[in-house]
């Protein structure tokens, strides 16, 4: 098994400063007016607002897959027996190929009618259908496709899902938000620079985080594993931070 890279280099996205501040007549900064007690004149708030933005690939290290097992009978008890069957073959293939059982879980259970879809008898119940959801946490990336193909030899009939992600994503995230935060203040002090001012304190900081988990889908899935045991790249996960913050303008 290969060796997987962590992080990747942290890039700053976007160059659009959010000012929100206007020329004065005076050529100063100003923004809205705030009166101050026993002041005969209000005294304009000076402040700038600014977008600072950041984002990084990182390689997934864990995998989600979710199995579905269902059977279909003339009755409900006989297309239970025959899920409990299979489901029950379906995680001893599992464990046999490595998993632990803590990372085995049954997520849904269902048994439902199955109507006729003939003209003449619609609406007329034909058997039962039994159904159940096999939810599986994968280290070893590579061997996702064996799996599929053991489970699906065992009794399971359908990939539901199968996202990859990073276990220690919280990490990467705060890099990118100091990074983010970064990039908004240099934002800031440059145009600070610009107008003849300079940024003082934070007054406010609006923090966004996301992440793309990669969704292999179900086609792709099974007709990878029938094609070739190795199966295929995961590829990287795009996470990224953006911050908006507004910092007071301080004249020299």
């Amino acid at each position: 098994m290969r060796t997987m890279q962590a992080a990747r280099s942290v890039r700053f996205v976007g160059i659009g400063i959010v000012v929100l501040v206007l020329l004065g007549s005076a050529g100063g900064v100003a923004a809205q007016g705030m009166d101050v007690p026993g002041a005969g004149t209000p005294v304009q708030k000076r402040s700038i607002r600014v977008q600072g933005q950041a984002t990084m690939s990182v390689e997934p290290d864990i995998a989600y897959l979710a199995l579905g097992v269902e059977t279909q009978s003339d009755t409900a008890a006989k297309a239970q027996e025959i899920l409990a069957e299979r489901a029950s073959n379906v995680l001893a293939s599992l464990s046999q190929a490595g998993i632990d059982r803590s990372r085995i879980k049954t997520s849904s259970y269902r048994v439902s009618p199955v109507y006729s879809t003939k003209q003449d008898i619609q609406n007329v119940v034909i058997g039962y259908r039994a159904e159940t959801r096999i939810n599986v946490e994968v280290s070893d990336l590579p061997s996702v496709a064996g799996l599929v193909d053991a489970a699906m030899s065992a009794g399971a009939n359908a990939v539901r899902s199968l996202s990859f992600d990073r276990k220690d994503m919280q990490s990467f995230k705060t890099k990118l938000i100091e990074a983010a935060c970064t990039d908004a203040k240099m934002k800031a002090d440059a145009a600070a620079a610009a107008l003849g001012v300079r940024i003082g304190a934070p007054v406010s900081v609006n923090i966004r985080d996301s992440f793309s988990a990669f969704d292999a889908g179900d086609d792709g899935i099974l007709l990878a594993a029938e094609r070739s045991p190795v199966f295929y790249s995961p590829g990287e996960l795009d996470i990224d931070a953006s911050v908006t913050i507004e910092f007071d303008l301080v004249t020299e």
